[in-house]
């Protein structure tokens, strides 16, 4: 059971990878199609590729789903990797400030024209002399071997300008909370 669980994991993590290769190629191509996709389900997706390192590292993962399906406008690859590289910088927080109870809180809900996904953790928060910088180019906190400073720049690029959304970031009373305004049509 647990080599038929581990074998699964391996298929869908090359998969993942092979996607993620694509999507990369397939970047800067200026007349792909927009689709519609679930929100829910590529949080689902996200989570699954997180979730051993993140048992590993005893981190929370939660999530709360205001409706079953959130359906939303965009590229769902993109916005995959948009959302691994936002959970991948809580976890790094968390493990780096050494935090008790360390949690990562996902949340969907939409109105009328927006689908919605926040993503919190309780890592304490951004500084307040870089929040104006972390979507900037190459602006990076960690070693320069831990990261090169383009992942939030990505994010914000595939939000704002591929997909017509928005990427936000404020800090809550628990840390940082990045929020996702995806448009439905």
């Amino acid at each position: 059971e647990v080599m038929d669980r581990t074998v699964s994991k391996a298929e869908m993590l090359t998969k993942n990878m092979s996607k993620t290769i694509d999507d990369f190629r397939n970047f800067f191509r200026p007349n792909k199609a927009k689709e519609l996709f679930d929100i829910n389900k590529s949080v689902l997706d996200a989570m699954d590729l997180v979730e051993s390192t993140f048992e590993h590292h005893n981190i929370k993962l939660e999530k709360n789903f205001e409706e079953e399906k959130i359906e939303v406008s965009g590229f769902p690859n993109e916005f995959s990797q948009v959302i691994l590289n936002i959970i991948s910088n809580a976890k790094d927080a968390l493990i780096e400030n050494k935090i008790e109870k360390p949690f990562v809180n996902i949340k969907t809900y939409e109105d009328e024209k927006f689908g919605f996904l926040s993503i919190e953790d309780n890592a304490g928060g951004i500084d307040k002399n870089i929040m104006n910088q972390i979507f900037e180019p190459y602006f990076t906190t960690k070693y320069k071997k831990q990261g090169t400073g383009i992942g939030l720049y990505m994010s914000k690029m595939i939000m704002e300008k591929n997909m017509q959304g928005k990427l936000l970031v404020e800090n809550s009373v628990n840390g940082a909370k990045f929020i996702f305004a995806i448009p439905k049509k």
